[in-house]
């Protein structure tokens, strides 16, 4: 499927060598079922700082986004790497309209936050892993439905 060949293509560097550090779930973490959809008001500080950093992205701001990335993902997601790869998302899902309302997943120490992406051509999700000090440990841009996977990183 060309949308998730998209997702890997545009988040990993070419190398390959930096899939470990982009992605972000120790090999024995546990999938909690989603938090309710939050509300503005009941949003996490987590909720908050995942759409602040989509609207960085979307207004072009692609260096105040990556400033919240922890060294592992600075090394691998450059801010120019980030802008190349949010214009390569939108060159196949279409412009950027809105999004909806952030969900969140704990999955081991980290805890994961989706947003919907209302797309120009076909919805897409914003999807960032953060450590429990706030910083952000991954950053992805999918299709809707990609399964977060508990398995993906080898220490």
């Amino acid at each position: 499927m060309a949308t998730a060949t998209l997702a890997a293509c545009v988040l990993l560097p070419a190398s390959g060598s930096a899939s470990a550090a982009m992605q972000t779930w120790a090999a024995t973490a546990t999938v909690a079922g989603p938090t309710a959809a939050a509300s503005p008001a009941a949003r996490t500080p987590y909720d908050r700082t995942a759409t602040q950093m989509l609207d960085d992205i979307v207004s072009g701001n692609a260096a105040a986004a990556t400033a919240r990335f922890d060294p592992a993902l600075r090394k691998v997601l450059t801010t120019e790497a980030l802008a190349g790869a949010w214009k390569t998302y939108q060159d196949t899902f279409g412009r950027y309209r809105s999004h909806g309302d952030p969900k969140d997943v704990t999955v081991g120490e980290y805890t994961v936050v989706g947003v919907p992406l209302r797309m120009e051509h076909e919805p897409g999700e914003f999807r960032v892993s953060f450590h429990k000090d706030g910083s952000v440990a991954g950053l992805w841009l999918l299709e809707p439905g990609v399964p977060i996977s508990p398995t993906i990183r080898q220490s």
